[in-house]
């Protein structure tokens, strides 16, 4: 709705209505943070993003989820099938969503064997695996009969790369497999990211930012063991790493879901609630170019 009022309204008028639905949303923020009420409503069903791979073939400048600095990482198996087993348990193997992503996810080489074990763990719920649509074309039968046997979906997003749609969508009706691009966009239609910056000076106000940050409690992972309220406290190692930082990431940033006394009530409240990496974030986004990363931290704070 967003994406199609902005086509369809004058850009002053549209820059107007932005301003004023901002600063609506900074009032009612303030009021909650005065009357200490909930900033997030907690989730009634969990939906959550396991990230097959760290790296990406390709090379998006100020990718949010860090791919292009990323070192070649996999997703190890042994772990993931401990952890979603775990997870399942603790949610009476039910979800809203499960996204496999990454990076790019279509690069982990038993990504079948990651596809099974969400739908072992959680009979309930849809599973989407999330890529960019270069390597669709090439998967093998097996692939495409594993989506269909255990009922999941294909999400592409729109970049404006070369792949070959046509064949992407006739593999996946050959084999009843549902193919979608994603956030409701259109084929090649992305050709601007939105960055929300790191704020190196650590200085932001976190309540704020949880409150207004659109990542916050809806971009949940599950990674080595822990659920991540947000893309930015899952990766944000690769962006110390490869630039020399130190931003700390502590256990007060995720959820340890082998914790003896963790419940699922307990990590949905959580995941509702602000973390110290908040105060990382700097929400005054900017929309950018798509295009190719150089890998200078400019594109990143």
């Amino acid at each position: 709705m967003k994406a199609f009022f902005r086509k369809i309204l004058p850009s002053p008028l549209w820059q107007i209505l932005h301003k004023a639905k901002a600063a609506v949303n900074n009032f009612i923020i303030d009021i909650k943070i005065l009357l200490h009420m909930p900033l997030k409503k907690k989730r009634a069903l969990l939906g959550f993003r396991i990230r097959a791979a760290e790296h990406c073939n390709l090379n998006c400048k100020g990718c949010n989820n860090f791919a292009p600095i990323a070192e070649p990482e996999f997703i190890d198996l042994n772990e993931l099938q401990r952890d979603i087993e775990r997870l399942g348990e603790l949610f009476g193997h039910k979800c809203d969503y499960i996204y496999i992503t990454g990076g790019e996810a279509l690069l982990h080489p038993e990504l079948t064997s990651i596809m099974r074990l969400a739908r072992t763990s959680f009979s309930t719920g849809d599973i989407y695996v999330f890529s960019n649509g270069i390597l669709l074309s090439q998967q093998t039968d097996d692939f495409w009969n594993s989506c269909r046997e255990h009922n999941i979906n294909i999400i592409c997003t729109a970049y404006p790369i070369n792949i070959n749609v046509e064949a992407i969508r006739a593999k996946a009706k050959a084999f009843g497999v549902e193919f979608e691009w994603a956030w409701g966009q259109k084929e090649h239609e992305i050709n601007t990211f939105v960055i929300e910056p790191i704020n190196l000076a650590g200085n932001s106000n976190i309540k704020k930012n949880f409150a207004s940050c659109i990542r916050a409690n809806n971009c949940v992972y599950l990674s080595h063991g822990r659920m991540y309220t947000c893309s930015f406290s899952v990766t944000l190692r690769h962006f110390n790493k490869y630039f020399g930082k130190n931003i700390p990431i502590t256990e007060a940033d995720s959820i340890n879901i082998y914790d003896e006394h963790i419940t699922s009530d307990e990590i949905m409240r959580r995941l509702s609630e602000p973390i110290p990496l908040c105060r990382y974030c700097n929400l005054k986004r900017r929309i950018i170019d798509w295009g190719v990363s150089k890998h200078e931290i400019s594109e990143w704070v």
